[in-house]
C-alpha cells in the first residue's frame, strides 16, 4: 500500500466530483451582461477605428487663414478632412498643420499628393477662391496614386496648375531666360487659348531655362515636329517701310506675359510627337519663323566711313533678298599713320540660292563661286534699311566702275571688298566739286571783269550814245512820217472800200442782187424742162 493511499481520506475523489459538478451547474447568469457590453465596446471602438480617416501633416511657411477645428481640406470644392492642430517646427522656421482626412483619400496619400492654402486671388484672366471671403481659407489638395505612400508635406506657396484629368499633352520648351512668364500664362495657337504653363525650372546645365506647358485636345494633335513655339508677351512693335505695325496675343499676354505656336508652311508637316517632346522656344515670330541653315560660308568686309546705324544681326542682302548677316565688328587702326578701319565679320548662307551650272560641282556654292564674282565687280555696300530709323545694311551688287580686286585671305578667312556708301560718294563728289570751285581764279576774273566794264563804259557806251542820238535826230522823223503816210492809205481803203456808203460797196450789192435773180431763173428753167423734156423739141 503506498503513501499516498495511505494519508488520502476515504471518498475524497467524490467529494471532488460532486464540487466540479455543483460549480458547473450553478453558472451565474450575471456574467452574460459584461460579456456583452464588452463584446459591444470591442464593436464599436473597432467600427470607429475603421472609419476614421488618416491623419497628415503638412509643412507650411505661413498658415495664414488656417483654423484649427474650423479649417477644411477640399478637393473640387469637396469637403475631404478637417484641419485637427497647428504648431510651429522646432526651429520656427514654418506651421505644420495637422489634418485628418476621409478615409476614401487613403489610397491617394503619396508623395506626388499636393496641399496648398486657398485664398482669394486674382489673376490676368480669372478670380479664383472668392469664397473664402465668406468661408475663409481652406487646404487645396492635389490627390496621386503614383508614389511611394506618406503621410508628411511639404505644402506649395502657390496653388498648382491642375491639368491631370484634362486631356491633351504636356511639352518642354527650351528658353535663354524665362522672360515675364508665369505658372498659369496662356499658350495660345492663331489668337484661341489653347494650354496653360504649369512649370518652369532650371536647366541642369544652368544655361538655359526649361517652361513646361500643357497644351489640351485638340490643339495637342496638331503639334508636330516642325511645330514654332515663341514667346507672345507683351508688344511686339516694328517700324518699317509700310508703316507701325503692333502684334499681341491678347490683353492677358501683354499683363502676364504668353506663348503661341503655330505651323508655317516652310517648315513642312513634320511628324505627330509624344508628350514631353523638347521644342526651342523664339523670342518673337519673326525668329520662328526664320529657316534655319546648316551651311554657313564667313567673310571679313573692311568700310572706313561710320556705321552708326548698323547692328549685329543686320541682313546681308544681294539685290533685296536675303542671303547672310552680320556677326561682330570692331575698330582697328594705326596711331602713326592714324589709319583706321572698321572689319566687319559677315556670313553668307549659300542655301538661300542656287548658282546654275552644267554640273553638281558647279552648283556648289564657295569661296572660289565669290571669286570670279568679285572679279567682275561684286562688292560690298553700306545702305540705309530704314530711314526713320537710320538702320543699315551691307548691300551686295555689282559695280563695273570699282577697282579690280581678288578675295584674299585674313586670319583665316577671305576678305570681301568693299566700296564706299551711296551717302559716301555723294560726300566725296561734293567734296571734289567744291575743290574744283576753289581752284578757280575769282578774283582775277572779276579784276579782267571790272576792267572790261571800265572800258565799255569809257570808250563804246558814249559812241553807242552818239549812235542812238544820230539815229532819233535822222531817221525817227523820216519813220513817222512813214507811219503817218501808211495811216492815211488804210482810211482810204476803209472810206471807198469797206463803209457801208462806198460807191463800190453799192455796186457790189446789185451785182450780187442781178447774180441771184439769174440763178432763179435758171433753177426754175431746169425744173420745167425735167417736167416737158418735149418741149425742146416743140417750144412752149
Amino acid at each position: 500500500m503506498s503513501e499516498e493511499t495511505r494519508t488520502r481520506p476515504p471518498g475524497e475523489e467524490y467529494v471532488r466530483e460532486a464540487i466540479w459538478s455543483a460549480k458547473k451547474r450553478h453558472f451565474s447568469p450575471v456574467w452574460i451582461v459584461p460579456i456583452v457590453a464588452l463584446l459591444i465596446g470591442a464593436l464599436l471602438i473597432w467600427q470607429n477605428l475603421s472609419q476614421r480617416g488618416p491623419t497628415v501633416e503638412i509643412r507650411f511657411k505661413s498658415a495664414a487663414g488656417i483654423t484649427a477645428d474650423k479649417s477644411e481640406v477640399k478637393y473640387k470644392d469637396i469637403t475631404v478632412g478637417k484641419v485637427t492642430g497647428i504648431r510651429f517646427s522646432d526651429d520656427l522656421g514654418s506651421v505644420i498643420v495637422t489634418a485628418r482626412l476621409n478615409k476614401e483619400m487613403r489610397p491617394y496619400l503619396t508623395d506626388k499628393t499636393r496641399f496648398w492654402v486657398v485664398h482669394a486671388r486674382l489673376s490676368a484672366d480669372s478670380v479664383e477662391g472668392l469664397d473664402t471671403l465668406i468661408s475663409g481659407a481652406y487646404i487645396g489638395m492635389a490627390p496621386a496614386k503614383e508614389g511611394e505612400a506618406t503621410q508628411s508635406f511639404i505644402g506649395l506657396e502657390q496653388p498648382p496648375i491642375l491639368v491631370d484629368r484634362k486631356q491633351g499633352k504636356r511639352f518642354v520648351l527650351e528658353a535663354a531666360d524665362k522672360g515675364s512668364l508665369q505658372i498659369g500664362s496662356p499658350v495660345y495657337y492663331k489668337k484661341i487659348k489653347a494650354g496653360i504653363v504649369t512649370s518652369y525650372r532650371l536647366a541642369p546645365d544652368g544655361h538655359r531655362v526649361l517652361i513646361e506647358v500643357f497644351v489640351q485636345k485638340p490643339f495637342s494633335d496638331l503639334v508636330t515636329s516642325a511645330t514654332r513655339f515663341w514667346n507672345a508677351s507683351g508688344i511686339d512693335a516694328s517700324i518699317g517701310t509700310d508703316g507701325v505695325e503692333i502684334r499681341t496675343e491678347s490683353l492677358t499676354a501683354i499683363l502676364s506675359g504668353g506663348i503661341a505656336f503655330d505651323n508655317f508652311e516652310i517648315f513642312g508637316q513634320g511628324k505627330s510627337v509624344k508628350a514631353g517632346h523638347h521644342f526651342i522656344l523664339f523670342d518673337t515670330i519673326k525668329q520662328a519663323q526664320k529657316v534655319s541653315y546648316t551651311r554657313e560660308i564667313y567673310f571679313w568686309v573692311y568700310f572706313d566711313e561710320s556705321i552708326r546705324g548698323l547692328k549685329i544681326g543686320a541682313p546681308v542682302e544681294f539685290r533685296g533678298v536675303k542671303i547672310g548677316e552680320v556677326v561682330n565688328f570692331y575698330l582697328t587702326g594705326n596711331p602713326e599713320t592714324a589709319d583706321f578701319k572698321i572689319p566687319i565679320l559677315i556670313k553668307l548662307e549659300p542655301q538661300r540660292f542656287n548658282i546654275i551650272g552644267s554640273g553638281e560641282e558647279d552648283k556648289k556654292v564657295d569661296a572660289k563661286i565669290f571669286d570670279k564674282l568679285v572679279q567682275k565687280g561684286f562688292r560690298a555696300q553700306l545702305q540705309s534699311s530704314n530711314l526713320l530709323t537710320g538702320d543699315l545694311l551691307i548691300n551686295l551688287d555689282f559695280h563695273p566702275e570699282a577697282k579690280p580686286a581678288k578675295l584674299v585671305k585674313e586670319n583665316g578667312l577671305y576678305v570681301f571688298p568693299s566700296v564706299p556708301a551711296t551717302i559716301e560718294s555723294l560726300k566725296n563728289n561734293v567734296q571734289s566739286i567744291l575743290d574744283s570751285l576753289a581752284a578757280i581764279p575769282f578774283r582775277e576774273i572779276g579784276d579782267r571783269t571790272r576792267e572790261i566794264l571800265k572800258q565799255v563804259d569809257e570808250g563804246t557806251l558814249p559812241g553807242i550814245n552818239r549812235s542812238i542820238e544820230g539815229l532819233d535826230r535822222e531817221i525817227l522823223p523820216s519813220l513817222s512820217k512813214l507811219i503817218d503816210n501808211g495811216n492815211q492809205t488804210v482810211e482810204e481803203i476803209r472810206r471807198n472800200y469797206l463803209d457801208t456808203n462806198a460807191e463800190i460797196h453799192r455796186k457790189m450789192l446789185k451785182l450780187l442782187d442781178e447774180i441771184t435773180r439769174a440763178s432763179r431763173s435758171m433753177r426754175n428753167l431746169t425744173d420745167y424742162l425735167e417736167r416737158h423734156p418735149e418741149s425742146i423739141i416743140r417750144g412752149k
